[in-house]
């Protein structure tokens, strides 16, 4: 019995194999119309024989031989350096796509695609600059042109050339009529974080003001600039820009609430910091918001006053973080077994929260405990948001 999965790996070259059969056939045919029977080459069983034999690389070097490239064959060849691409042999279909190109007589638009193909080769080994000329070169003849610059993109943003990035992002919306505010506006907060590690910090603000141009509910660009305006001790500039994500992105309010907080401390807003705290409660009802609260009643007024705030919390909305928090503060005032049976229960929360990821892409499902704005898994920008529920906000 034929292996499934070997005869997925050999099945395009069989039919390969087949094309070229017919291909020759109907060319023998028609050189010799006289009589309607025609024979094979023997390279043609040939590497039909080593086809059969799963030596795929010497019959294919064979078909090669047999089937020029031209007008009727420009797809075949085409279709043959494809399939090495996607079997990771990138120097043979580069050198396929290079011999068609190398065809004089091929019209304007078949060598365009061939040069297509090269590039996306080109493309998939990581040779990025000479992939870079040859999209460049299709965009001036205007051929695969929104292809091409979603190529240019994807090498601009993985050589971290965010100027190049901005430009083709805005090409991007010209020839596809689609917005790419939002990827515009992280390009410029990178920018922005590079120009403030060169310690440029007027710069840095600038960049973070085109982000905000770009895209207005930009919550990266409203928590860099609050963070740059607190570590200059820009306090009440840094608490406006971290208040502005509660109207950006909700579920984004606890990225920002710890440094908010800190910011009203500074500038010795207590008030503030209850009141703001107490809205964030009756608002969303997140356990950063419970947290935060039940520390500010734990330094004014003890433990128990705490522990009993996050009880009644709990009781609304279960959450493994509020838990732990709670047995943290029970333990200072339980004696005897409760105190014993408090410590294991610590020390089981404590491996559930290690054990589960903190946030999770809301489109390919990638988890993990450190916030991307560029999801590590399909590269999508903005879909990394805190887990929801028990095990999380």
């Amino acid at each position: 019995m034929i292996d499934n999965t070997l005869l997925i790996f050999v099945l395009p070259f069989i039919v390969l194999a087949f094309l070229l059969g017919l291909s020759l056939g109907r060319k023998k045919s028609e050189n010799n119309s006289s009589s309607p029977s025609y024979t094979l080459s023997s390279d043609y069983f040939k590497g039909l024989n080593y086809l059969l034999n799963e030596q795929t690389d010497k019959a294919i070097d064979v078909f090669i031989g047999l089937l020029k490239v031209g007008e009727d064959t420009f797809d075949t060849h085409i279709s043959l350096g494809n399939i090495y691409r996607r079997r990771g042999e990138v120097e043979q279909a580069i050198k396929i796509h290079q011999n068609v190109i190398a065809q004089p007589a091929l019209s304007i638009n078949k060598h365009n695609d061939a040069l297509y193909e090269l590039a996306r080769d080109f493309m998939h080994a990581g040779l990025f600059d000479r992939a870079e000329d040859f999209f460049h070169e299709l965009i001036e003849k205007q051929s695969h042109v929104k292809s091409a610059l979603n190529y240019l993109l994807s090498i601009y943003q993985q050589e971290h050339d965010w100027d190049a990035a901005i430009i083709t992002a805005k090409k991007l919306e010209s020839a596809s009529n689609q917005l790419y505010c939002k990827q515009i506006a992280h390009f410029y907060c990178e920018l922005a974080l590079l120009s403030q590690k060169k310690g440029d910090i007027e710069e840095a603000l600038r960049q973070v003001k085109k982000a905000r141009g770009a895209d207005k509910q930009s919550v990266r660009a409203s928590i860099i600039e609050g963070e740059i305006e607190q570590q200059s001790g820009n306090y009440k500039a840094a608490s406006r820009a971290f208040r502005r994500v509660e109207q950006q992105d909700p579920l984004l309010i606890s990225e920002v609430l710890d440094s908010l907080l800190k910011c009203y401390k500074e500038l010795e807003n207590s008030k503030e910091i209850t009141a703001y705290l107490e809205h964030t409660l009756e608002k969303f009802g997140n356990i950063t918001s419970v947290l935060l609260y039940a520390e500010q009643i734990r330094l004014a007024s003890g433990n128990k006053p705490a522990a009993l705030f996050v009880v009644e919390s709990l009781r609304k909305k279960p959450s493994i973080r509020g838990l732990n928090y709670l047995i943290d503060i029970s333990l200072d005032f339980t004696k005897g077994s409760a105190h014993k049976n408090l410590l294991i229960l610590q020390e089981i929360t404590n491996k559930l929260l290690d054990d589960k990821p903190v946030y999770k892409c809301t489109q390919c499902g990638f988890e993990g405990n450190s916030m991307f704005w560029h999801c590590p898994g399909c590269k999508s920008w903005d879909s990394i948001k805190p887990i929801q529920g028990i095990e999380g906000e």
